[in-house]
């Protein structure tokens, strides 16, 4: 089996993701696989998330690249593009394909010499907010404006709270709605959490705050579990700010925070809690499962 095949294959056999309609083509003469190139893995992994909608992933033209439709899609140094526009790629952020941990990591050791840069990027950010090139999730998800995904969003019922989404978020929520109702009668910790929300908001057609880019909430791929109070505690990054200027000093204690088997639950269905990032989100989920993918399996 070609070693593109082979490695992809891994990602197939991954429960909860069905196999579908999905090529790699070969790659050009020079390099006919595109082994070890960068975005290799992230394209796989987001090749074998979205069978119904990505059928192909090739090497071409010295780029990993999917197809959506009729569309190609590069990786250009990791801002996912159209492949005719690549050649601009230093205009835009980055796409957010990362190392997720699994387990709730330690608290970020950062010396001061990072924490400078860390500052820095945060006043450079506000001074000139980035932005992502969005046709590509606009086109993957059927939702490029906020006339189309209006058209795709869905309202239903998870543990109890409405909420509004992609119609893509359907099944993975109703699992996770279904374990949440079993965990709910088995660890009280988890029943008195769900009692301590007042509601889980979905879709908001917004842009990231401080950035020029949507929000995962604008195209129906995100929920914030809200609570009725934080205690006191840190939710979000930016607005722990305000009290303490080095955000990621916060300890744990300090923040609020989703319990374990929740954001298991939730893992379990493709998505990432914001809980685990250094510009923290607790209230925050995403359905990233191309993420999921690339973290349960490292080596693929």
């Amino acid at each position: 089996m070609p070693a593109v095949l082979l490695t992809l294959s891994l990602f197939l056999l991954v429960p909860g993701f069905p196999l579908g309609r999905l090529i790699v083509s070969p790659g050009v003469p020079e390099q006919p696989s595109g082994a070890g190139q960068p975005g290799e893995r992230e394209v796989k992994a987001l090749a074998a998330a979205w069978q119904d909608r990505i059928v192909e992933a090739a090497y071409r033209d010295g780029d990993w690249m999917l197809r959506v439709d009729d569309r190609w899609f590069a990786w250009a140094h990791g801002r996912l593009m159209p492949e005719v526009e690549r050649g601009q790629w230093e205009e835009f952020a980055a796409h957010a394909l990362y190392r997720y941990p699994l387990e709730l990591p330690p608290l970020a050791a950062i010396d001061e010499e990072s924490a400078r840069r860390l500052r820095r990027r945060v006043r450079d950010d506000a001074a000139n907010p980035p932005r992502r090139h969005e046709e590509f999730l606009g086109r993957l998800l059927r939702a490029g404006s906020r006339a189309e995904t209006e058209q795709r969003v869905v309202r239903m019922q998870v543990a109890g709270f409405t909420v509004t989404v992609h119609e893509r978020l359907q099944q993975p929520l109703a699992l996770v709605s279904e374990d949440l109702r079993g965990l709910r009668l088995a660890d009280p910790s988890v029943a008195a959490f769900l009692k301590g929300l007042a509601e889980m908001n979905g879709y908001n057609y917004r842009y990231v705050e401080g950035t020029r880019s949507r929000s995962f909430h604008s195209y129906g791929l995100a929920v914030d579990l809200v609570p009725k109070s934080y205690r006191g505690r840190h939710a979000y990054w930016m607005w722990a700010m305000s009290r303490v200027k080095d955000w990621w000093t916060v300890p744990y204690e300090d923040r609020w925070m989703v319990p374990a088997p929740v954001v298991e639950a939730f893992e379990r269905r493709g998505f990432v809690w914001g809980g685990k990032w250094l510009f923290f989100d607790t209230m925050h989920f995403e359905y990233r499962p191309e993420i999921l993918l690339m973290a349960r399996h490292p080596e693929s």
